[in-house]
Order: structure tokens, then sequence, then C-alpha cells
């Protein structure tokens, strides 16, 4: 299998690590780049595709739904998982509008995302 890879995106230096270390341990070759912000992670992807984008929903300046937008109207075929404490029935909605692969509500636990980010990346 080629290297695949993993961008986090989270305002919250300490959830961005929490994330990285727990999928650091998966069990494929795979690169993972953070941003703190939805405009670093469109600078990334501007760069490179990656394979699955993990973001944070509330974030200042561009939440995580702005930033899908953003990754949708640029046709990158990233599998995204949404991450949120302030669950909605119109944030659920608009997610699945979005196509989001996963809407997940904090706290998640990590086997659960290290067990969805491995689906990502195996398809």
């Amino acid at each position: 299998m080629t290297s695949r890879s993993i961008l986090i995106v989270d305002d919250e230096a300490n959830q961005r690590l929490m994330v990285e270390q727990a999928l650091r341990t998966l069990a494929v070759d795979c690169h993972i780049a953070t941003a703190a912000s939805g405009q670093e992670a469109l600078d990334a992807l501007a760069v490179c595709s990656p394979d699955l984008i993990i973001t944070d929903y509330h974030m200042p300046m561009m939440n995580g739904l702005e930033l899908i937008e953003q990754v949708r109207q640029r046709q990158i075929a990233s599998r995204i998982i949404l991450i949120t404490a302030y669950s909605s029935p119109e944030l659920y909605e608009a997610a699945q509008y979005l196509h989001v692969d996963h809407y997940l509500t904090k706290p998640v636990p990590l086997t659960l995302l290290r067990r969805l980010a491995i689906a990502a990346l195996d398809d």
C-alpha cells in the first residue's frame, strides 16, 4: 500500500496533538499534517490532497463546515470526519448535505477515531 495522508484541523493545540498522537499508532504507512485554522488547512490543501481530513467544527474565522464547503467546491476527494462539541440537528443536516463521512460529538473515543481513520484510508 502506498503512503496515505491525514490532515487534522483544530484551533486548539492540545486537541490537534491528542488526535495526532492517537493516529500515529495506526498500522498503516501514513503522513499526518496539522493545521491550526481553516485558512491554514486551505493553504495545505493547495499543495496536496490528503486521503482524510479530520476537522473540528468550532473554530474562529472559518468553522469546520465552511472549511468543508471550500474542500467540496475545490473538488478535493478527501474523506472527512467532522468533530463537534456543539451538536444540533441543523449542524448534522448541513454536514450530511456536504457529504461528511462521519459526524462525531465530543468527547470522541480515540478507539472509534482510529477505526474510522483506518476504514477511510483503506478505501
